[in-house]
């Protein structure tokens, strides 16, 4: 879903114009970080997305727009440090030493610190380069 986000609209990762939250779900929300009107789109559950892709993409062509995907109007918000731009905030991390970007560091007894090394990470090093 994100890469076809991504080829749509332009929005990227990197650009911080695109953020991925991971819910399991086919569905994206649509930003005017302007006037904070937000619009959500989900693929209908009656809409196959099964089978070739030569079939899916005729499927698509084929299928209003109506009877594919719903709109929702919805309102959100939008941390400060998670609008897209430049990081708005840099700490380094006591234990590792890696940066830590716009408000996803923790304060222990007085001292910053990575999510992963705080609370455990989701990968174990293996082996240290650099």
């Amino acid at each position: 879903m994100t890469d076809a986000v991504q080829a749509i609209t332009g929005c990227s990762l990197g650009k911080r114009s695109l953020k991925h939250v991971d819910y399991g779900k086919f569905a994206a929300t649509f930003v005017n970080t302007a006037t904070n009107k937000a619009v959500r789109a989900t693929i209908r559950d009656d809409f196959s997305t099964k089978g070739p892709r030569e079939k899916i993409i005729q499927s698509i062509a084929l299928t209003p727009y109506d009877d594919m995907v719903t709109l929702q109007e919805v309102q959100i918000k939008i941390a400060e440090t998670d609008l897209p731009g430049p990081p708005r905030e840099k700490a380094v991390c006591a234990a590792c030493g890696e940066r830590v970007m716009d408000a996803r560091s923790v304060i222990r007894n007085g001292a910053i610190f990575c999510k992963a090394c705080a609370d455990g990470a989701y990968y174990n090093a293996t082996s240290s380069k650099g």
